[in-house]
C-alpha cells in the first residue's frame, strides 16, 4: 500500500463510514441480478458513501482489483491469484432452458448427448456460464451446436423465447421467465450445475472501513437467505 492509500484509509477510519468511496466490480450475472439490490440496501445504511459498480468479465474485474482500481469484486468461479484473498459468497445454479412448448419440455431424464441436435444460444467464450457448460459437455461426451453467441443474458433469453435455440443460464438470471412460463427448465442429467460466486480483494491491502462493512453485509446470513430463496430449485440429477 502506498502513502496515499494509507492516508485515505486513515481518513476514512476517522470518519467511520459516514463518507467515502466504495468501488465494486462484478462479473455479468451477479453484477446485474444480485449486487444492485445489495448495494441499494447498503447505501440506505450508509447514505454518505459514494458507490460505483463496474461490470465486466471475471478476468477484467479481478485485474482491476489487482491494480487497486476496485476495492473488491464478486465473481464466480474466481481465477486464483496469490495476491488475492478469495472468500465464498453465494451458490448459483445453471439450468438448461427452452422456449415454452418446446418438444423436450415434458421429457424427463435427458442427457446432454440427447441435445446434440439442438441449437444452443451461448454467452461469449470468456464467460463463466459458457466455461461451465463446455466442461459439462466434455464430461458427458456431448458435441453441442452453437447457433449464436450473444453478450448478455437478456439477449440470450429473448433469443430462446423466439425459438432460436436452447441455453444454459443462471437461475437468478431467468427466474422471472421461468415463473411466468415464458421459458421452461429442461430435466437434464447433471443439471442444475452448482457453482460458487466469490468475493475477491487484495490480500495485502488494509481494507477501508467501508469495504470491510460491505463484505460483512454481503456475508450476512439474513440477507443471504433472502437472496438464496430466489435461486432455490429441485435437486440436481446424477
Amino acid at each position: 500500500m502506498d502513502v496515499l492509500d494509507e492516508a485515505a484509509v486513515a481518513l476514512e477510519e476517522m470518519r467511520g463510514i459516514k463518507r467515502g468511496n466504495l468501488r465494486v466490480g462484478a462479473s455479468t450475472t451477479v453484477g446485474i441480478y444480485i449486487l444492485p439490490a445489495a448495494l441499494g440496501a447498503f447505501k440506505k445504511l450508509h447514505p454518505g458513501l459514494v458507490i460505483s459498480l463496474e461490470i465486466g468479465t471475471r478476468a477484467r474485474v479481478q485485474e482491476q482489483v489487482l491494480r487497486n482500481e476496485l476495492d473488491l469484486a464478486v465473481v464466480g468461479p474466481a481465477l486464483k491469484d496469490s495476491d488475492l484473498a478469495i472468500l465464498p459468497f453465494l451458490t448459483d445454479e445453471l439450468v438448461v432452458v427452452a422456449p415454452a412448448g418446446h418438444r423436450l419440455a415434458s421429457n424427463g431424464g435427458l442427457t446432454l448427448k440427447d441435445l446434440n441436435d439442438q441449437p444452443f444460444v451461448m454467452r461469449e467464450a470468456a464467460s463463466g456460464s459458457r466455461w461451465s457448460l463446455e466442461k459439462a459437455a466434455r464430461k458427458a461426451g456431448a458435441k453441442l451446436q452453437i447457433a449464436m453467441e450473444l453478450g448478455s443474458n437478456g439477449a440470450i433469453k429473448h433469443a430462446v423465447e423466439s425459438g432460436l435455440g436452447l441455453a444454459v443460464l443462471s437461475r437468478y438470471a431467468c427466474a422471472l421467465e421461468l415463473s411466468s412460463g415464458r421459458l421452461v427448465e429442461l430435466d437434464v442429467s447433471g443439471f442444475p450445475i452448482r457453482r460458487d460466486w466469490h468475493i475477491v480483494h487484495l490480500r495485502r491491502r488494509k481494507l477501508p472501513a467501508s469495504v470491510q462493512a460491505f463484505i460483512a453485509f454481503l456475508k450476512d446470513s439474513v440477507w443471504l437467505s433472502s437472496v438464496g430463496r430466489r435461486g432455490q430449485s429441485r435437486p440436481p440429477t446424477d
